[in-house]
């Protein structure tokens, strides 16, 4: 095996975690101080004659957008072979996992709330049990056993006609405590959409549907991330106006995505409006 450097393993490992990165999130987590240095060391792990690594490149009609790195299944190997991962910790796209376009951001956007929640749990005595994105999936088409085919991480039936898959399904805990939260990224400005989806939100609260899948007894709480601010406020006022659904205000958190760099675990808003922490103040 070629010898890899500290920080080239230390690239692969967080592939594994996170699925996918950008040159700037790795130097947001401190891999490389650079950008030109942290290319450089990955086109090794890109160039061998078998890669550890791939990229997805993306060609916009305006401007560059950053390239999506991931793990290819040489790379999977190496991790199970060569460092004792178990293969089910391993996030790698399979060959037929496409990136599109029109996904980019929100898919970038979604990834930010994982390297800010995990830097947030390092700091805190935390440690996550598990975190899935909307674009996992397990099972294969090609089985003839059809309940093995393939299905997104984080379905949640409804019941026996309705269905929705939140961007983000993670379980974590701090001190001990364990915690089960889903995630939303709202980008554009269609509150009326934002606002459907987390009116299904309150259902799948109010029977259970989450805490059934993952057989936990406490309901889920919802981070709402808005790539604007007058959306995250025009949802928060539209679902004040809803009679009945008090009981489920302090199930919700909204911030921006500014806000969110910003501070990850202060200044978040509650549905009444008012101010509280990423666990909640009363946690």
């Amino acid at each position: 095996m070629f010898h890899l450097t500290e920080n080239q393993i230390t690239a692969i490992e967080w592939l594994a975690v996170f699925k996918y990165l950008t040159s700037s999130q790795f130097v947001k987590m401190g891999l490389y101080k650079k950008r030109g240095y942290l290319t450089n060391s990955l086109k090794i792990l890109i160039d061998m004659k078998k890669p550890l690594l791939a990229k997805h490149d993306f060609n916009p009609i305006n401007g560059k957008l950053e390239s999506f790195y991931y793990l290819t299944k040489y790379g999977k190997n190496f991790l199970m072979d060569e460092l004792d991962y178990r293969e089910f910790k391993i996030k790698a796209p399979s060959g037929l996992s496409p990136i599109y376009l029109k996904d980019y951001h929100h898919r970038k956007l979604t990834i930010d709330f994982h390297i800010n929640l995990k830097i947030w749990l390092k700091s805190n005595n935390g440690d996550v049990g598990f975190f899935n994105y909307y674009f996992d999936k397990s099972g294969n088409n090609r089985s003839d056993n059809k309940s093995n085919r393939v299905i997104a991480l984080n379905k949640v039936i409804l019941d026996k006609t309705n269905s929705f898959i939140p961007d983000v399904n993670t379980m974590f805990s701090v001190d001990e405590k364990e915690y089960l939260y889903l995630f939303e990224q709202h980008n554009g400005k269609d509150t009326k959409r934002l606002f459907e989806q987390l009116y299904v939100h309150i259902n799948a609260i109010a029977n259970g549907s989450v805490s059934k899948k993952y057989n936990i007894k406490k309901a889920h709480r919802v981070v709402v991330v808005c790539e604007h601010e007058s959306v995250k406020k025009s949802v928060i006022q539209r679902l004040q106006k809803v009679s009945g659904i008090e009981h489920y205000y302090n199930f919700f958190i909204f911030k921006t995505n500014a806000e969110l760099e910003e501070d990850f675990y202060h200044n978040w808003t509650l549905i009444s409006g008012e101010n509280t922490n990423f666990l909640l103040k009363s946690e």
